[in-house]
């Protein structure tokens, strides 16, 4: 992979061909011609010619004759490789008709646009092309989440600490931190199925501003191509761009969060947190410094969101136009949402990866999560408790107690009852003798995460109900997937069996 990374150097393994997919990109060739000529919508184009053609024999629209020669073309054609055949002729939207004209002649090969736009063209190809990547995205989405659980159900009893404003807060667990993620990912995953239930509504039929005056079924390609129901008004059916920017906008939003944990995972890898250790595939070493290993990984993940939120202020952008007055602009913007979406769907394996072979630190986490007065809350709760006293009282002992303790170089460990009653002295006037072992129990964050037990907090037993709340939903989004999928794949095989149809007929 490099000249100077090599294997059993600095670091002990191969670099990860998760890692090389996400950020080692090939030549710029290859990607250009991944989507040169709008190479993502060509098989789509390709099945709304055919789901259209059999709708246009149906109705009595195109002698039976023709359209047999037409799909017996289409047919030729697959076998060939319909993207590579499309994309030759260079006529985009328009590359099935270019083929049929050079086969059969524009006599019949011009029949197969018969009420429709390059509009509808475009809509229904983009909303097929974005449903598969979608559906894509899920998958490797829901193997994520999988790998966030199964490392949550791993750690219930490793105490961590909790930070606010970047300073230690109170103590957790690794599996009530992880929960935190887990439930941000599920309403992600909430938003991707309710922007396919809008997504896949069929333009079909729409054309490119008041449909057409012949008698089209667009119920029947609604069906054939795998549509829920029809997008109804013609106009708003292809011009309406709130579709397209949503996809970039869920998009954003799914990697802000992913940034902001892999953000964690970066810094808790540092010298300095040393409370988790990226598996060597996933990292990189200098050029110069030999004693490097730089999480390559995670320092992409993070910064994913930039690529996915310029992609949508891109869109917004060049949507800013009114449907009276159409640019081509919006041509240009199609790549984009294929990028972001191809973007993320690489880079979800190398997330499930990194959290599939990541070490944990149990007992540098524990010590952290009480060397920095993360059980502070827990001493005024008891100091409340013991001395009956309004919890304002209770915070401001244990505020005294933490500053003199810092004043005097003493460790939170080292927090006792003579301690304590010195505190207690400034701020009542008086001590509390409070018992030694509460004490001793106030300030260990092991006790501390066994005592919040209410819904949501990190006790065990509370993060197993949590987890199996969690696990629920996540089987719950893969059977949806798999739905999906078979809705498409029965509607495929209507199609198919709908031109076996046509071509038995007797012309």
């Amino acid at each position: 992979m490099s000249v100077y990374r090599g294997e059993g150097v600095r670091l002990k393994k191969e670099t990860s061909q998760n890692l090389i997919n996400t950020c080692y990109p090939g030549p710029d060739e290859t990607v250009m011609g991944k989507y040169a000529r709008m190479r993502p919508q060509l098989p789509y184009f390709h099945a709304f010619d055919k789901a259209h053609l059999v709708m246009l024999v149906e109705q009595g629209l195109v002698p039976v004759a023709d359209a047999q020669k037409m799909f017996k073309v289409f047919r030729e054609v697959e076998q060939e490789g319909v993207e590579e055949a499309r994309a030759a002729t260079c006529e985009h939207m328009h590359s099935g008709e270019a083929i049929l004209t050079a086969k059969l002649g524009k006599e019949i090969g011009g029949e197969v646009h018969l009420g429709r736009s390059s509009g509808d063209l475009l809509t229904v190809s983009y909303r097929m092309a974005m449903r598969e990547k979608v559906l894509t995205l899920c998958e490797q989405f829901n193997q994520m989440r999988k790998a966030i659980l199964k490392l949550a159900g791993e750690n219930l009893e490793t105490v961590i600490p909790g930070y606010t404003h970047m300073q230690h807060a109170q103590p957790q667990t690794l599996a009530h931190y992880l929960g935190f993620w887990e439930s941000s990912f599920d309403r992600d995953f909430e938003r991707f199925r309710e922007y396919y239930r809008r997504l896949n509504m069929s333009p079909a039929g729409a054309a490119v501003v008041v449909g057409s005056d012949f008698p089209l079924d667009r119920e029947r390609t609604c069906r054939l191509l795998g549509f829920d129901e029809i997008n109804l008004n013609t106009l708003d059916s292809i011009y309406s761009r709130d579709v397209e920017l949503e996809a970039h906008t869920i998009l954003t939003v799914m990697t802000a969060t992913l940034g902001r944990m892999c953000e964690d995972l970066l810094l808790w890898s540092s010298s300095e947190f040393n409370m988790v250790e990226i598996d060597d595939g996933l990292c990189g070493t200098s050029s110069i410094m030999p004693q490097k290993k730089n999480a390559y990984g995670v320092e992409y993940l993070k910064g994913l969101v930039g690529t996915c939120l310029g992609y949508l202020v891109e869109s917004v952008t060049i949507y800013k136009n009114p449907p009276t007055a159409t640019t081509f602009e919006w041509i240009r913007n199609l790549t984009d949402a294929w990028r972001g979406y191809d973007e993320v769907i690489t880079a979800l394996p190398l997330v499930t990866e990194t959290l599939e072979t990541l070490t944990i630190h149990k007992d540098r986490m524990l010590e952290q999560a009480g060397a920095f007065w993360d059980t502070a809350t827990d001493l005024a709760g008891a100091i409340v408790r013991e001395g009956k006293l309004p919890w304002r009282f209770g915070h401001q002992i244990t505020g005294v107690v933490v500053r003199m303790a810092i004043e005097e170089g003493r460790q939170p460990k080292e927090v006792d009852s003579a301690f304590v009653d010195r505190a207690a002295q400034v701020i009542l006037g008086k001590p509390l003798h409070m018992d030694e072992e509460v004490i001793r129990k106030a300030m260990d964050p092991t006790h501390s995460v066994l005592a919040h037990k209410m819904p949501g907090g990190p006790a065990p037993e509370r993060m197993r109900e949590e987890l199996t709340i969690h696990s629920g939903k996540l089987e719950d989004d893969i059977a949806w997937v798999a739905r999906c999928r078979e809705n498409l794949r029965q509607a495929s095989g209507q199609l198919e069996s709908a031109i076996d149809g046509i071509l038995e007929q007797k012309a």
